[in-house]
């Protein structure tokens, strides 16, 4: 039996840098299933594994369309070699209805759910309207929660919510980490598996040259944009990475030579062309 871990947590709270620092760390071929909240799946570009054994789930949400897009990429990468298996969530997803899914399959053992929680934002998304939720529901249907990028009252904040948290800076084995959870999932079968907070996404291609700061500017003049990422080609054709949250923005220099494409996530409907017009 292959053990199985989701990963969860919000937009932007870190999961991509957890999986990548477990790839990193285990000489075990590890299948990865990426679950990205819009039409392009940005993160499975991001996640540095043997191509074969990244598969992209690209019909939107997972926990609220689990259709045979998963089933079949659970059953493809079973058949690859591959010691343990971690689905990368959308960051809108409830971890428990994705549990569910995973206990039931075929050749994998259901081995926990982690939420990755950002320290530094967490407390602004909890008291949030539009996405509390969501963020609550994560933390509270999960195992096990990674904590990183926080302070002492985050600290304090995440305990009244979960007994279970690793703190980023405590973590040294990643492979313990994800594959070594005491799942206590079956004892939450009587929370309520409520759906998430309603959020709507764009994707914006464009041969126009876009420059960083049009993108601070659109997301700070923008309150109800929660994630923008993807890639931006500027006016001397220079490449970089968009990783950005109301905590900020994360700009790397890239070598994928692309256009303009980038996902925007919001909680509120904005036109397309509205947004495309402040870039």
């Amino acid at each position: 039996m292959i053990p199985l871990t989701i990963l969860a947590g919000y937009l932007g709270s870190g999961k991509t840098t957890l999986l990548n620092n477990l790839l990193r760390q285990t000489s075990k071929p590890i299948g990865v299933l990426v679950n990205d909240f819009g039409e392009l799946n940005i993160d499975s570009e991001l996640i540095k594994n043997k191509d074969e054994l990244t598969i992209s789930l690209t019909n939107g949400c997972v926990c609220c369309n689990l259709n045979d897009d998963l089933g079949s990429s659970l059953e493809f990468i079973s058949k690859q070699g591959i010691e343990g298996a971690v689905i990368e969530a959308s960051g809108v997803a409830m971890p428990i209805k994705m549990a569910n899914y995973g206990q039931t399959w075929p050749g994998f053992t259901f081995n926990g759910t982690i939420a990755v929680v950002e320290g530094q934002t967490i407390k602004h998304l909890l008291s949030d309207k539009f996405v509390s939720n969501t963020v609550k529901s994560q933390i509270l249907q999960s195992d096990l929660v990674y904590l990183n990028r926080h302070s002492e009252e985050d600290i304090k904040l995440i305990s009244s919510l979960s007994n279970e948290i690793v703190l980023e800076e405590n973590v040294s084995n990643f492979t313990d980490l994800v594959f070594n959870i005491d799942s206590t999932i079956q004892h939450k079968a009587n929370l309520d598996i409520v759906g998430h907070d309603h959020f709507y996404s764009n994707v914006l291609i464009t041969e126009k040259p876009i420059e960083k700061k049009a993108v601070r500017d659109l997301l700070a003049n923008n309150p109800n944009v929660e994630r923008i990422k993807g890639w931006i080609s500027n006016k001397i054709n220079e490449t970089w990475l968009v990783q950005a949250t109301k905590s900020g923005c994360n700009f790397s220099l890239s070598n994928n030579d692309t256009k303009t494409r980038l996902v925007i996530i919001h909680t509120k409907e904005i036109s397309l062309d509205t947004l495309a017009a402040e870039l």
